[in-house]
């Protein structure tokens, strides 16, 4: 026994000196936090060995609790602690790749689940392991992270819980139907309200799975009884901690729900509100490329609803100097006749650094920042450029390029393309459909010969799919029109 400690002893030592050298190493290459006063908006930096060691340990130290000081509880502990450890690492790297690369996204999934196993065992001190909410750690994993995290919840929960009481296999079981009946339908919760339905599901899942196993004799009459009434308050216990827990995890780790953005989609948004009278060319415009960017994302199974928003908060820096942008001129008057192309150039493209700044001031996600930033990417402004050599002045030709960054994912490059494409086939003085897919192959093609899709994972068949729906999209629109005229 006492080498066996010793051992332990030494184990731990080297975890934590490893510990100490990843956070020397990460404290020089940390990302920048979001500067503000309010802790529920700023960005949590912890290395993800860090976040990985801590959990693993913590966990460990729970179940060992419960389970006891012997050698041979110990031992079973840590297999059990390593293989579900190993779960989750095998299918992370292999499956979800994005997640180690996003700090945020390691930490709350490491806080849920020490918060999740922390429940287990209050669960089975001070109640019934039937009131266990598993489910509603598995649906904050699948909606803030990604479905199979989810699952691998799901499955993770379900087994502590199952051996925290006995190694009963009926609770395991009543554990991993509720909660996979919750996550196979997490496309549909477009609202709080959803979570309602969600905490019903896992109670009558609990109900029926609870009565199978009292019609295989496994509990006598009154243990029914009382499995039924914990069985149904796990699915109201569910509900509150998704009402409470979902707004404070989305804030607080910087994620962008699909919840989240059906509330930004919501003209009664302080921006949205201000594009429409203050910009209405802009706010027009921003519709019409919401809707063009929707089909395109769908089309390449890419998050409809964030390129819909992303579109309608993506030119929100015109604000700043709305007559400055052709779609808000009058007839005839165009304030640039009387400005420098220099001076033109930093308005166009201060509209991007104001626009992000003003998605910051009003909390918007960074999600939408980004698309934000990058609708634009380092494209070219050639009319002012060549304006700009007419007058005989020396120019550089990078001065006439948008800042950037280029798009960094397949959304951003869709809503770029759709926002080029719709300024560019608003200007044609005859919408056929011939002059507008001329019109959209010119653009998507010049994007991709000047390299702004190259640090996004599109590709050239995505490229293919989403021009053809973007013309179809804008010639249905033009089409329509003509018709009622």
């Amino acid at each position: 026994m006492n080498h066996l400690l010793e051992r332990l002893k030494s184990r731990t030592r080297i975890f934590l000196l490893r510990l100490v050298r990843e956070l020397k190493k990460s404290s020089h290459n940390m990302p920048a936090v979001r500067e503000s006063k309010s802790l529920l908006t700023r960005e949590i930096k912890i290395p993800v060995f860090a976040s990985f060691f801590i959990t693993v340990v913590l966990v460990y130290l729970m179940l060992f609790i419960v389970f006891g000081s012997t050698w041979r509880s110990m031992i079973a502990t840590a297999v059990f602690v390593a293989v579900n450890a190993a779960m989750f690492v095998v299918q992370i790297k292999n499956k979800e790749k994005s997640i180690i690369k996003d700090n945020d996204a390691v930490v709350l999934m490491s806080f849920l689940f020490i918060t999740a196993v922390l429940i287990c065992q209050l669960s089975k001190e001070y109640s019934s392991p039937f009131i266990t909410p598993v489910a509603a750690f598995s649906l904050m994993g699948a909606i803030l992270l990604s479905q199979r995290i989810g699952v691998l919840y799901a499955i993770s929960l379900s087994l502590i819980v199952a051996f925290l009481n006995d190694t009963r296999f009926d609770i395991f079981f009543v554990m991993l139907c509720n909660s996979v009946a919750v996550i196979t339908n997490i496309s549909n919760i477009r609202k709080r309200s959803d979570f309602i339905n969600s905490g019903m599901k896992v109670s009558v899942v609990n109900i029926l799975i609870i009565t199978m196993f009292y019609l295989f004799n496994a509990y006598g009459v009154f243990q029914f009884k009382y499995d039924l009434i914990y069985g149904v308050l796990n699915g109201a216990i569910v509900v509150v901690l998704l009402l409470v827990l979902m707004p404070l995890f989305e804030k607080l780790f910087s994620r962008t729900t699909n919840i989240k953005l059906i509330e930004l989609s919501d003209f009664n948004n302080p921006l949205l509100k201000r594009l429409m009278l203050e910009a209405h060319g802009t706010y027009h415009h921003s519709i019409m490329t919401a809707d063009i960017a929707e089909r395109a994302a769908n089309a390449v199974n890419e998050n409809s609803l964030l390129a819909r928003i992303g579109a309608y908060y993506h030119d929100i820096g015109k604000l700043n100097n709305p007559q400055y942008f052709i779609e808000n001129q009058t007839l005839g008057h165009n304030p640039h006749d009387t400005l420098t192309p220099e001076m033109s150039r930093l308005i166009l493209i201060s509209h991007v650094k104001d626009g992000a700044s003003l998605a910051r001031k009003s909390n918007i996600d960074n999600e939408i920042i980004n698309i934000i930033e990058q609708h634009h990417g380092t494209t070219f402004m050639n009319s002012f450029y060549h304006r700009a050599l007419e007058q005989g002045t020396n120019v550089n030709i990078e001065d006439f390029r948008y800042q950037g960054p280029k798009p960094q994912t397949k959304v951003a490059a869709i809503v770029m393309m759709s926002d080029s494409c719709e300024a560019a086939c608003r200007s044609i003085e005859e919408p056929t459909a011939v002059r507008i897919k001329d019109m959209v192959e010119k653009i998507i093609n010049n994007k991709f010969i000047d390299g702004q899709f190259s640090e996004c994972p599109i590709t050239l068949k995505d490229l293919e799919v989403i021009r053809n729906i973007i013309i179809s999209t804008i010639v249905g629109i033009y089409h329509a029109r003509i018709e009622y005229k």
